[in-house]
């Protein structure tokens, strides 16, 4: 896979002008850092394809991402080049095969996978000392990826969706078996979001927040390892059914 990427720098947060109003009527003029929301239109083979709203970094990851979690691609190979216009603001994806209608790829069931608990917290770790975006603006969630032999990378974007997207798109761009992998998300987990890691072959997905009732039903059907409420004391686990 090409990518070209002629993306300037793009500011991820600005300063904005803003009034304070408090409880005993006082009011002062102040300022806030606010997350810029960037739009990227996507087409596939020259057919406009999707828009997506994001933070503007990591967009080759973003798309790549995207692409493979909603089952357009089924490996890292199927696309020919992937072009970022200058803006950010555009992008082309030049599939291998005619597109002709989008065969969007099943979900399979994962294969059994160990948890490692110290990995997991691990990522607890990290995110209490990481999303320095998050904590400027107080506007993104964090996802972060667990690689073999131990690195964490990170992603944040204000959508929880693009944030694993960006991080399933690094391992795919870096030829990660991402069945090896670990995900952490920041986020509350509902059912899609179960479906995007079962789509791209993550058996372990964490979360700091909670899980729905669906997100239950659909990890123990496809064999998706559940872990949630992982801070950097304890954690719960939804296993996988044998």
């Amino acid at each position: 896979m090409k990518v070209i990427d002629k993306t300037g720098e793009i500011s991820p947060a600005a300063v904005q002008a803003c009034t304070v109003h408090a409880t005993d009527g006082t009011v002062k003029d102040s300022e806030d850092v606010i997350i810029h929301e960037h739009l990227v239109e996507i087409s596939i083979n020259r057919v406009p394809a999707m828009r997506l709203s994001c933070t503007p970094e990591d967009l080759a990851e973003l798309i790549t991402g995207r692409l493979y979690t909603e089952g357009i691609i089924d490996r890292i190979s199927d696309v020919e080049q992937l072009c970022i216009g200058e803006t950010g603001s555009e992008a082309e994806v030049t599939l291998k095969h005619h597109l002709t209608t989008v065969q969007k790829r099943r979900m399979k069931v994962l294969k059994n996978a160990v948890t490692d608990y110290e990995a997991v917290f691990a990522l607890t770790r990290r995110f209490s000392e990481d999303s320095k975006l998050h904590r400027l603006t107080g506007g993104t969630h964090s996802c972060y990826l667990y690689l073999p032999g131990g690195s964490i990378v990170s992603f944040e974007d204000i959508s929880r969706h693009n944030a694993m997207d960006k991080a399933v798109g690094y391992a795919l761009l870096n030829d990660t078996d991402l069945s090896e992998c670990m995900l952490y998300t920041t986020g509350r987990v509902p059912g899609d979001m179960v479906i995007k890691a079962v789509m791209a072959g993550v058996p372990v997905l964490i979360s700091k927040s909670v899980p729905t009732d669906e997100a239950v039903r659909l990890s123990r059907e496809y064999g998706l390892t559940l872990v949630y409420g992982a801070w950097p004391d304890s954690c719960r686990t939804i296993e996988t059914a044998d």
